[in-house]
């Protein structure tokens, strides 16, 4: 995780909605010309009709679109929001926010389970919602 990572984290204080925490998380990826801005606005509209299936666990969420609505390379960026989200009034705050663009239907695989071994470590999670910059983050990687 930490070459998938690396380069592609922010760290802020809060957002104004989970819109905008999807937004910012895809703004890394888009920045870096990984994913079009259609990508972003995809992911949300994801959400929006499927609802809060992003959150994987407690405090983690991560939005992703089809490889078609706009993903150029695969890639992962990571925004730590850090007074938390609200993805919906079911579901506790999310502080980080993976997004997940794949440019074919399995080159992502590796990173899932790449992802899926991090988040299951709910220390390792901690750690790095508590985090205040980057470097910190890769060397807990």
């Amino acid at each position: 995780m930490k070459k998938i990572l690396e380069g592609n984290i922010r760290i802020i204080d809060r957002v104004s909605g989970w819109r905008e925490g999807v937004k910012e998380a895809g703004a890394i990826l888009l920045e870096k010309s990984k994913i079009e801005e259609r990508y972003i606005d995809a992911a949300i509209n994801n959400i929006e009709r499927l609802g809060n299936y992003i959150i994987l666990t407690d405090g983690v969420a991560m939005p992703h679109a089809r490889p078609e609505d706009g993903a150029i390379e695969t890639s992962v960026s990571l925004l730590i929001v850090k007074e938390g989200v609200e993805f919906s009034d079911e579901d506790e705050k999310v502080k980080l926010i993976f997004m997940l663009a794949s440019k074919d239907n399995t080159s992502h695989i590796d990173v899932i389970r790449k992802l899926s071994n991090l988040i299951d470590d709910e220390e390792m999670i901690e750690k790095i919602s508590n985090a205040s910059a980057e470097i910190e983050i890769l060397n807990f990687l």
